[in-house]
């Protein structure tokens, strides 16, 4: 089935408004989301907010749309530093120290993309990490020290925020309260504290560096993610995404740093997902709340009934997480999962005639705009789904007195792939799954002895969106598993 292109809404913390998101290459969306900093393990509230931004690129690849996207791993920074060097002694040299750097962020790196896998969460177009990309923030502050945007002191380079009138758009900040010449060495800090922050930090004793015009140091947080925006997704992208707790400093300074070198606008819309709490608390390992992915698989919780108990709350409102809804969620499956079967199925003949009936593909159709209507409209899972369960009860209660056809079951199947697409959650048999994507394969294949590239990377898109992840293969054959 050719999917149908549709326009997606979404709110845009810029301007604090659901607006229309229209790219700037039609048809194919740039999607920026800030990754992990690797120190620790992903606890549920980082993975609340890489669950949605997953949520957020299915639904464009559900829609018709391609995305390009860029999710950063930050493997050096403030906490990093701290955690990867206590161990060596004073004298160590700066390979040693950068090796013992490497070996804490390579382990939690991998921990964190095997939780994404396990999440069933469509793995990234470029996943860079800020380490390779030391020359590309030199350059940058470079290009801001010549723009009188940056300065030098003591080794160090600071942004300076009195050099761009829009500074503090993103948090909506008073300008009028700002401590113009003061500087900041922290990566974060609160918003109270709005300073010239830190580019380049000088090198100090204990810590891994890197030479640069300034003399040996190494980059502060904020000016890694622009430099990979902007060098993988360009000078203009459509989407930046990441949790509200990053709106400031780090996406503020961000604008501050690719604005202030670009001189244009960077970045059309910036989306943002909200907190998730514990039982209504914030979470805390002294309050015994704190968890991870892999402390709830311990306690034997279904990582895809947590994907549905997290995406099936609207992304800008708190998430107040619990075992009863989780318990919940697996029950919304059970009863999704038990309605896909029985359209599987052939049916039973009913008891004939009904004076209730309804004309089963008229109220798919409603069912199917409903649904797009609701995740048009800012992601609106709660309505979507809503949508999902209104048409099991009446199909359902349809199916038993006038049992449905065997169109009309196709036709109701096709709309729950189309909507799993999305949420990942009620997959269909295995059987059926292997010939579809050997069927697609072969469509792919087909499409690039013709050259017809567009259609090749189209159905790529689909496979991607189904969690199929294509191996080529020496012998020229194209393998596949899920991802």
């Amino acid at each position: 089935m050719k999917l149908k292109r549709r326009t997606l809404s979404l709110f845009n913390t810029l301007p604090r408004r659901v607006e229309p998101v229209v790219p700037l290459v039609e048809g194919q969306v740039s999607l920026y989301t800030c990754g992990p900093t690797v120190y620790n393990y992903a606890h549920i509230g980082n993975l609340r907010t890489f669950l949605f931004q997953d949520l957020l690129k299915r639904t464009f690849l559900a829609a018709g749309h391609q995305v390009r996207h860029c999710m950063n791993i930050t493997d050096v920074e403030d906490k990093i530093i701290r955690d990867s060097q206590g161990g060596l002694p004073a004298d160590a040299s700066n390979e040693a120290r950068h090796e013992a750097m490497t070996a804490l962020t390579g382990r939690f790196t991998a921990i964190f993309l095997e939780d994404l896998a396990t999440l069933r969460v469509l793995p990234a177009d470029f996943l860079p990490r800020a380490t390779a990309y030391i020359p590309q923030m030199i350059r940058l502050i470079q290009a801001l020290e010549a723009k009188g945007l940056a300065y030098v002191r003591e080794g160090s380079v600071y942004y300076r925020i009195s050099g761009l009138p829009h500074y503090g758009c993103l948090a909506h900040l008073d300008r009028e309260g700002m401590q113009a010449g003061a500087s900041v060495d922290a990566d974060e800090y609160e918003r109270d504290s709005v300073t010239d922050f830190v580019l380049w930090k000088s090198a100090k004793p204990g810590e891994p560096w890197w030479d640069s015009p300034w003399g040996q140091g190494r980059p502060g947080w904020h000016i890694e993610c622009s430099a990979m925006g902007m060098e993988l997704l360009g000078e203009r992208m459509d989407i930046h995404s990441g949790g509200v707790d990053l709106i400031f400093p780090h996406h503020e300074n961000e604008i501050a740093q690719s604005e202030g070198c670009l001189g244009h606008q960077w970045v059309n819309h910036w989306v943002h997902g909200e907190f998730l709490l514990v039982e209504g608390q914030k979470m805390s390992k002294s309050l015994g709340n704190f968890f991870t992915l892999r402390d709830l698989t311990a306690k034997g919780v279904d990582p895809i009934a947590l994907r549905y108990a997290i995406q099936s709350n609207h992304y800008r409102k708190v998430l107040n997480f619990s075992f009863e809804g989780l318990r919940a969620a697996e029950n919304a499956l059970k009863r999704i999962r038990a309605f896909r079967k029985r359209m599987e199925g052939e049916g039973q003949a009913g008891s004939g005639p009904w004076k209730e009936a309804i004309d089963p593909l008229a109220r798919l159709d409603q069912a199917r705009e409903a649904f797009w209507a609701a995740m048009a409209d800012d992601l609106n899972t709660p309505e979507a789904l809503a949508a999902i369960f209104t048409l099991i009860s009446d199909l359902n209660a349809q199916d038993d007195h006038c049992a449905l056809t065997r169109e009309e079951r196709d036709a109701v199947l096709g709309f729950l792939e189309e909507t799993n697409g999305i949420f990942m959650a009620w997959p269909r048999e295995e059987a059926d799954l292997d010939s579809e994507v050997e069927a697609l394969i072969e469509a792919r294949r087909a499409a690039k002895a013709a050259k017809q590239w567009a259609e090749a990377d189209r159905v790529r898109d689909q496979l991607k969106a189904m969690g199929i992840v294509l191996e080529d293969r020496k012998d020229g054959t194209v393998g596949w598993r899920k991802g």
